[in-house]
């Protein structure tokens, strides 16, 4: 059972609450912090180039190759104890078919909520790209703004969606969604130390069940989950504009992993969803047929899947089609275990605890393939 989170501050030390902090971060995965800090350290080292220009404008450390998941946080240098914040979460990029699914948390002090709201923020979609990045801009280099507000947000890149999706024991995106926000807040709260009272949330699923478990993990906080607040509530309108500035930086300047890739794939990707002309245009000339896509693809959605059936070479899994056979001859369909949520069976909120898998170590099978089959050793000269 996950150790509720609470949002009101305690009267200890500066001294302790950093080492908290620390603490906090010392749970989280090394190795998955590690690679962050040197992909963001090597960002800022490199020579600006003009497609990096945007994020160093921007003022932010993103590194350009988006292999790994990131967490961001703004730089906000008015915290007060003795007031409240409100806080919304909205997301960038659920639905495409590449890039990454950004989530964001856009937080002010209470008596600065009204002078929030008349800086303009409205649903991401109805601004134009050129009003949702002044906005930005204000938000993140205004002393008279910044000092009273902050945003975070974790990019989940379209790698890590692709592996959560197919793996065998299911994490699939409502959940990937949920604990990206449940992260988000928890940070917030914990790491920098926002005294957080009122929170709006755009929901994924149902509001009133989402609500429950969001009002479970951080009792004291005053929690509305509903559909379309991007346009309801101009805080979550706020989160709107960052996580869709961001989403489309990256995509703008995106830097390929695989070598060669950068030069004879081209980036005139379109939105990123299914229903847009240009990026099944892309889609459509842009696969291997051996290879596929590079890894900009999340290779768990079915417009993904289908075209590359059609258009590459077919692939044959020996262990599937045994798994398959020997499901027939029992009569039994294969079991296909979903992801729940991790905050539903974490032990603390702990970043480990927060991606831990459902399923124990102990009860994971080493695959067939590698017990029925030997390898074989090619002897062979250059």
């Amino acid at each position: 059972m996950l150790e509720p989170i609470t949002g009101k501050r305690t009267g200890r030390e500066d001294g302790e609450q950093q080492q908290d902090a620390m603490d906090f971060e010392d749970n989280s995965d090394s190795s998955a912090n590690k690679r962050i800090k040197t992909e963001i350290t090597e960002a800022k080292e490199t020579p600006v180039s003009a497609d990096a220009q945007l994020f160093h404008e921007l003022g932010l450390p993103i590194p350009g190759q988006l292999t790994q998941t990131y967490t961001h946080f703004s730089v906000h240098k008015g915290t007060d104890s003795s007031e409240g914040y409100v806080l919304g979460v909205d997301e960038a990029g659920r639905g495409p078919v590449l890039g990454p699914m950004v989530y964001a948390a856009c937080y002010c002090k209470d008596s600065y909520y009204q002078e929030l709201s008349s800086l303009g923020f409205a649903d991401s979609k109805q601004l134009s790209e050129q009003q949702r990045t002044r906005l930005f801009k204000r938000l993140q280099h205004e002393p008279q703004i910044n000092d009273h507000a902050g945003w975070a947000v974790r990019s989940i890149s379209p790698h890590d969606i692709s592996v959560s999706m197919l793996r065998r024991a299911k994490y699939n995106l409502n959940a990937l969604a949920h604990d990206a926000t449940i992260l988000l807040l928890t940070q917030v709260i914990r790491v920098q130390r926002i005294h957080v009272t009122r929170v709006f949330v755009d929901t994924v699923g149902p509001p009133a069940s989402y609500q429950r478990k969001l009002e479970q993990l951080f009792p004291g906080i005053q929690f509305t989950v509903a559909k379309k607040a991007d346009s309801l509530y101009p805080i979550v309108s706020a989160a709107s504009v960052c996580a869709k500035v961001i989403r489309d930086a990256h995509l703008e300047h995106w830097v390929f992993a695989e070598p060669g890739v950068q030069k004879s794939v081209s980036r005139a990707f379109g939105s990123g969803y299914p229903g847009d002309p240009s990026t099944i245009k892309w889609l459509k000339s842009s696969v291997d047929p051996v290879f596929g896509y590079p890894d900009i693809i999340r290779f768990s959605w079915s417009t993904c899947v289908k075209l590359l059936d059609d258009l590459a070479v077919p692939v044959a899994w020996p262990d599937d089609d045994d798994d398959e056979a020997t499901s027939a001859k029992s009569g039994k369909k294969a079991s296909s275990t979903k992801h729940r949520s991790t905050f539903a069976n974490s032990s603390g909120p702990t970043i480990r605890g927060l991606f831990a898998t459902a399923t124990s170590d102990a009860n994971r099978q080493r695959s067939k393939f590698f017990s029925r089959r030997r390898p074989i050793l090619l002897n062979t000269t250059l």
